[in-house]
């Protein structure tokens, strides 16, 4: 036994306003992201390269400012795998949270930037501040009319500063591969005759 499913980009539009998401309604949801990148630690004099492997939940609530723009906070854990040359490799656990904006196109395509601070857990090693920031675009496809599957691919700036080593700081550039769940709670339009 067969089913087929049509699922949709956003098409939650009303027949007088253009708009996909309408000015005050509210998104919360999360997603799960992986990722692949090369490592440049700096300290003083010296400099040494690895990889990392990293997987990340993130948690978002934002509400729409104007019709199909929204603003709003999010929160992240990461767990990161990392391998510097000639060193043991480390694992390591970060929580970010920060401000995050997207905007919607018509055809369901979204933009995001983000940007977090946050601190670095990391077993028999200081606590470390560190701070992300994250570009990309996605596709908010439709399971229903309040629940959107989003694929992304979104480009990272991530770098961790150590205030005890001499201020030594590691940075990370590369993309990232995110999928997520959102819920829409939509404003009712109310008109007036």
């Amino acid at each position: 036994m067969l089913g087929v499913t049509q699922v949709k980009a956003q098409e939650n539009r009303g027949f007088l306003i253009p708009a996909k998401v309408i000015k005050h309604s509210v998104m919360v949801g999360g997603s799960v992201a992986g990722s692949y990148s090369r490592v440049s630690e700096t300290r003083i004099d010296d400099k040494i390269t690895g990889n990392k492997q990293n997987f990340s939940l993130d948690g978002k609530v934002g509400y729409f400012v104007w019709d199909d723009v929204a603003l709003g906070i999010r929160a992240s854990v990461n767990h990161e795998r990392l391998q510097m040359e000639d060193q043991a490799g480390t694992n390591s656990t970060v929580a970010l949270a920060g401000p995050f904006a997207r905007y919607y196109l018509d055809n369901g395509i979204f933009g995001e930037g983000s940007a977090a601070i946050g601190k670095i857990n990391k077993p028999g090693s200081t606590k470390k501040e560190a701070h992300e920031f994250r570009a990309g675009v996605g596709y908010a496809i439709f399971i229903n009319p309040k629940v959107a599957v989003e694929p992304a691919l979104l480009f990272s700036y991530y770098e961790e500063i150590n205030q005890s080593e001499a201020k030594s700081k590691r940075t990370e550039l590369g993309p990232l591969l995110n999928i997520g769940i959102q819920i829409y709670l939509f404003q009712e339009r109310k008109f007036k005759l």
